[in-house]
């Protein structure tokens, strides 16, 4: 089951492990670790992204690379600013996207997030590097 941590358009934060999430469909179930045992259903469409974590506790004190250049992976490198002004260096693989959202993995070898999941309503913009 993969550990992810899903931040709401709503600034609501859940924490949990999930083995049904799917791009391809409009909610996934979320056993949150907040309430053990409870399962929640996630409504993509509600979301800014669906993180995809090492661990639940993170590193406060880690400063993101904000750098195209720290990561020599093939893909199309991106910068997604959150309509909360956050954000996110990383790549995107593939063109395949739908309507709700897009993966990207984020340049930064050492932070938590291993993967992500980003809403498109929730996107202020995506920058492409050249």
């Amino acid at each position: 089951m993969d550990k992810i941590v899903v931040h709401g358009s709503d600034g609501r934060i859940l924490k949990g492990h999930s083995s049904d999430f799917s791009a391809h469909r409009p909610y996934f179930h979320l056993v949150t670790i907040q309430i053990l045992f409870d399962s929640e259903k996630v409504w993509l469409e509600n979301q800014k992204g669906v993180f995809f974590v090492k661990d639940f506790r993170g590193n406060s004190s880690h400063i993101d690379l904000h750098f195209w250049t720290a990561s020599r992976d093939s893909g199309k490198h991106v910068m997604v600013k959150f309509r909360d002004g956050e954000r996110m260096f990383g790549i995107v693989e593939s063109d395949e996207s739908n309507h709700t959202g897009f993966f990207i993995r984020p340049v930064d070898p050492f932070g938590n997030t291993t993967r992500a999941y980003v809403v498109n309503s929730f996107i202020d913009s995506v920058q492409i590097s050249e």
